[in-house]
């Protein structure tokens, strides 16, 4: 067996560094490491624990540049793309120091002001929030720096450590945000990078009685398996799955505005975003215009080596992800799908810019997570035709809709089981601080700098009887 593992560009199928094959044994050394740390860090003032986050955000910012470049080259991100994902990261550590102290500050409760217990008059009762230990925090190779600052900025800040588990596509990144933190004055045991295949070592990181919660963003079978597993031995969950997530075009909405926002919520990233736009249904009346003014943006779009400043979609991820793609029109073509295509390079995992504009509800690219540069456009004749196209997905992480009519925006969220609905904007619009999670199988609780504090959290009472 190998003990090091190639990591490969996406863009050109060259190997750009190497990692450890750790085994089993191995992951279960880091754990326990992790639990010096925890020890460690549990201890720390706060106000030490913040400075140092604040330093991580500063380092972040000085050293964008080469963490963009690492990024574009790893993930096949485009590098003005991998820049802001970078100081995404930077300005989230700096947020969760920020707020860290509202979250931990706890709360003093009236006990007065309930009769029973006898004797309410004479107690305090107050609420602290305590860490929970050791953090499992398994990445998603589509944001490898901005997800590991989601996961491990708000666990360090309530004092746990964090053993990592980076995807196999994308795990230099972490490892150089592993040294970003030493650097920054952390404790080297507080945060722990272990490296390999998932189906060799995953189990331990779920299973090991020193962890405390499974943080995970991934595909909805492999979190719920694992969540399923976690719950089984009593562990905290926080799951981010899947998600399908629809654009709906009315007939008074700015088209201009519409067609170039969900150009973008589509094919940013080549489509592998999680909150990507993944179907796009518009009313009848505007459908021929605004599927023309799409295919002219998409066909504006430059297809090509992440590094070069003018790339706007790069390569996906690997061999596998092209198979599904070419399934899902494969599947598209067999149900009368009207396939019209933009290509682009042929030396890396490049797929081209697919449109489907006649889509229907029987096709995969309506009924299943695409995670990749495939568009499909369904037309509707009513605004409840939308809404049940729209909910007709397992998934439920973000929508959007636009249209000029505010009031008839507000009636259409209403009815709309997503998470988050967002009128006149793109489904990729993320508030780093605000909860992020969505309904049905899209996960499990919500993260955001203060959702993801409370959730890595424990809430204990103390009750004081005055003498």
């Amino acid at each position: 067996m190998s003990e090091v593992i190639e990591i490969r560009s996406p863009s050109n199928l060259k190997v750009i560094g190497t990692v450890k094959r750790m085994s089993k044994e191995e992951v279960r050394q880091e754990i326990e490491e992790a639990y010096k740390g925890f020890e460690e860090i549990s201890k720390m003032p706060l106000y030490k624990r913040t400075a140092i986050l604040r330093k991580v955000s500063e380092i972040l910012e000085e050293r964008q540049e080469d963490l963009a470049k690492l990024l574009a080259m790893e993930a096949g991100k485009p590098i003005k793309d991998s820049r802001v994902e970078v100081l995404r990261a930077s300005r989230l550590f700096r947020q969760t120091a920020e707020e860290a102290s509202i979250v931990l500050e706890g709360h003093n409760y009236r006990v007065d002001a309930y009769e029973y217990p006898p004797g309410n008059e004479n107690r305090i009762v107050i609420s602290t929030r305590e860490p929970i230990g050791i953090i499992s925090a398994i990445l998603p190779f589509n944001f490898p720096i901005n997800s590991f600052a989601h996961k491990v900025a708000p666990a360090l800040a309530v004092g746990n450590a964090v053993v990592v588990k980076p995807s196999i596509s994308t795990p230099l990144a972490a490892l150089e945000m592993k040294k970003i933190l030493s650097e920054a004055g952390l404790p080297d045991s507080a945060v722990r990078v272990v490296t390999g295949y998932s189906n060799e070592i995953g189990d331990d990181i779920i299973t090991h009685p020193l962890i405390g919660l499974i943080t995970l963003t991934g595909s909805t079978q492999t979190g719920l398996n694992i969540a399923s597993k976690a719950v089984s031995l009593g562990k905290r969950i926080i799951m981010e799955l899947g998600g399908s997530d629809p654009i709906i075009v009315l007939e008074d909405a700015d088209i201009e505005r519409a067609s170039s926002i969900a150009v973008r919520a589509r094919f940013e990233y080549a489509g592998q975003n999680c909150n990507a736009g993944k179907r796009i249904i518009v009313r009848q009346e505007i459908a021929d215009k605004f599927t023309k003014a799409f295919y002219e943006k998409v066909k504006a779009l430059k297809i090509g080596d992440p590094l070069d400043e003018s790339t706007d979609v790069g390569p996906v991820i690997n061999e596998e992800s092209i198979e599904k793609l070419n399934k899902i029109v494969e599947d598209a073509k067999i149900k009368g799908g009207k396939v019209e295509v933009v290509d682009g390079l042929k030396n890396g995992y490049f797929f081209p810019l697919t449109i489907i504009p006649n889509a229907n509800l029987d096709m995969l690219s309506l009924k299943t997570e695409v995670f990749g540069p495939i568009a499909p456009i369904i037309t509707v004749k009513s605004d409840e035709e939308a809404i049940s196209i729209a909910n007709s997905t397992e998934y439920g992480l973000q929508s959007a809709i636009f249209t000029n009519n505010l009031n008839r925006a507000l009636k259409i969220s209403k009815a709309l089981k997503f998470g988050a609905v967002i009128i006149n904007d793109s489904t990729r619009l993320r508030l780093d601080s605000l909860p992020f999670g969505g309904f049905k199988k899209t996960g499990i609780g919500r993260e955001g700098v203060r959702d993801t504090m409370l959730e890595m959290t424990e809430n204990k009472l103390v009750g004081i009887t005055l003498l």
